[in-house]
């Protein structure tokens, strides 16, 4: 089979939807040679994600689903989700607690609630109020001391 025929072969197998690493595979060549050949017959390369599943990701994505059921619902890859996020802006963003939520902290620290109560009250996570907690100086962790500790 001469070059010009085995180019034709691979272009025609790429428009019947097969995937470059489909076409080396089954021809024994390597992936960049397939590549190659299908630039030099000007193949238009099929986009990784087509234009609606991307509007769809932006769409569900505007509407606060995370990337990771995102990625479940669509069967996309996790990696592929992020990307288009990234692309469209659509990362979280971190919310800085204003003065009077670090002052909410305080004051209901202090009353005696519990972290777990403050952070469900002001929608953030235990974490995040310990952390505060923390830079103002209150929070200690009480440890009761156990037997074989003293």
């Amino acid at each position: 089979m001469s070059e010009e025929e085995i180019i034709e072969k691979v272009k025609k197998m790429y428009e019947q939807g097969l995937s470059i690493r489909q076409i080396a595979n089954q021809l024994e060549l390597s992936y960049s040679r397939v590549r190659r050949m299908l630039i030099k017959a000007k193949v238009n390369f099929r986009g990784k994600v087509p234009n609606d599943k991307i509007q769809k990701i932006i769409e569900m994505g505007k509407q606060g689903y995370s990337a990771n059921r995102i990625s479940k619902e669509l069967n996309i890859n996790f990696n592929t989700v992020l990307r288009i996020f990234k692309k469209y802006n659509l990362g979280k963003k971190r919310r800085k607690l204003d003065r009077k939520e670090i002052e909410k902290i305080r004051e209901e620290y202090n009353k005696g609630n519990s972290i777990y109560k403050i952070a469900k009250e002001l929608n953030i996570s235990t974490n995040l109020v310990v952390y505060h907690l923390k830079k103002m100086g209150l929070y200690r962790p009480i440890r009761e001391s156990s037997p074989t500790s003293a």
